[in-house]
């Protein structure tokens, strides 16, 4: 598959390496010098210098024809611009990166598709989302909805008092129980367990079930006791906090904590949440959340583009300050790993979702939507059964699925369902299907 991808950025390089490990063809567009240099150097990847709203340069970099165009540079207007040229010039699909969120309103995404423009991406609209979801749901690390919610997909942390540890799996879920234990992180390695597999002390275990079984699952795993946030405090007012305070219930208490004179001003008058408050101060700064009495609120999200500041600032608040949840972006992903060992909490990745978004339209498959979790080197697949899929043909234990990958659930109807190795499915179900990043390419076989 040809890909070109206009901008060598953060973006830009994390997909352009993401796409190198499938052996595509790809051609990554940089106007910058010093980016030339330094970005994704894999020798598998052809990179460029010019101008992506160049008409004779996408000639002659062969955007005609290509099978997806990306404009991720720092301007989402020569985004949008090269879009619509690449389309023009022939590109089968085009994906843009944008900074308004005007843009994102379903009226003007069908505007910008007849000009060209198959899909946009707003990162901090999709973490905002996300972070959202975190604060609601403070026991969980990771949390996914599928199909409207029939079925969800969520990970805890094992710790100490859990009546699990030791265990083997067979013990504790049955094909009959209504959840299972999908994937486990562990010492920095993401497994598909099977029946002899152990829960251990410090486990990142991803689990699915259905709505009217969370408290189920919540009692097994000893997380029933920690309270919904009703008090949340955001370190810096980027544009991530102020989506994330503006579409958050009414019913929670959010403190924006901004050092920047200036910038506290502008993120007081964005902010549209009837129960903000906006503060003037350092949030890694202890003694100022004691004066301020904000140390008495449920979850701590920093959501800085200073890396270092959002891991140091999340810890002390969850070792210091005892904050029941915490929520730190962590960009550089040499860091990731360090924030999962320290254990800061649940860990954002802005580059991820923004690339596991994109990533979604490389699969000549039938899925619905692609989810990449940050912690656990997986993908998540929503994937619809055609009439004349394998699926409808076969019990689960007879198809011989990749080793690394396992359907946890599927929707039929109205109504959602966990699949075990008797499952035969139906056409038109919504399957769930987890999958280490290693073996995603090879379920497409599957998913025709």
């Amino acid at each position: 598959m040809r890909i070109v991808i206009a901008g060598a950025g953060e973006v830009g390089s994390h997909l352009a390496t993401l796409l190198t490990r499938d052996k595509h063809d790809i051609v990554l567009i940089t106007e910058n010098e010093q980016s030339f240099k330094t970005a994704c150097p894999h020798e598998d990847l052809l990179k460029v210098r010019g101008a992506p709203t160049s008409i004779s340069f996408l000639r002659e970099v062969g955007v005609e024809g290509c099978d997806l165009f990306v404009g991720v540079t720092p301007d989402e207007s020569r985004n949008m611009t090269s879009c619509m040229l690449a389309k023009k010039l022939g590109a089968k699909k085009c994906v843009a990166r944008v900074d308004s969120i005007e843009y994102m309103e379903a009226d003007n995404l069908e505007f910008f598709r007849k000009l060209g423009i198959d899909s946009m991406i707003y990162p901090e609209l999709l973490v905002a989302n996300e972070i959202n979801h975190l604060i609601s749901r403070p026991w969980a690390r990771q949390w996914w909805e599928m199909q409207g919610g029939k079925l969800l997909l969520f990970a805890v942390v094992v710790r100490e008092d859990c009546e699990l540890i030791d265990r083997v799996i067979s013990e504790i879920s049955s094909p009959e129980d209504p959840f299972h234990i999908t994937a486990i992180k562990r010492n920095g390695v993401t497994i598909i367990p099977h029946g002899e597999t152990s829960i251990l002390l410090g486990d990142l275990v991803f689990v699915m079930t259905r709505p009217e079984h969370i408290q189920f699952v919540r009692h097994i795993f000893d997380k029933e006791n920690i309270p919904e946030a009703k008090r949340v405090v955001y370190m810096g007012g980027s544009d991530i906090t102020i989506h994330s305070v503006n579409t958050l219930p009414n019913d929670i208490s959010t403190w924006v904590v901004e050092r920047n004179p200036e910038k506290e001003k502008a993120v007081h008058s964005a902010i549209t949440h009837t129960k903000n408050q906006v503060y003037r101060g350092d949030a890694r700064d202890l003694s100022f959340l004691n004066d301020e009495g904000i140390r008495k609120a449920d979850v701590f999200v920093a959501a800085t583009k200073n890396t270092e500041s959002n891991i140091i600032a999340s810890l002390s608040a969850k070792r210091l300050l005892n904050f029941t949840k915490t929520i730190a972006m962590v960009e550089q992903s040499g860091y990731v790993e360090l924030a999962e060992k320290v254990d800061v909490g649940s860990i954002i990745n802005k580059k991820t979702f923004a690339a596991a978004h994109i990533y979604r339209m490389l699969l000549k498959a039938n899925v619905a939507s692609i989810k990449s979790f940050t912690v656990a080197d997986a993908d998540v697949l929503e994937y619809c059964v055609k009439p004349d899929s394998i699926f409808t043909r076969k019990a689960v234990k007879h198809l011989h699925l990749p080793s690394q990958a396992s359907i946890g659930g599927y929707v039929r109807g109205d109504k959602g369902y966990l699949a075990n190795g008797n499952t035969i499915f139906q056409a038109g179900d919504v399957l769930l299907i987890f999958c280490l990043h290693s073996e995603t390419r090879k379920l497409e076989k599957f998913l025709k």
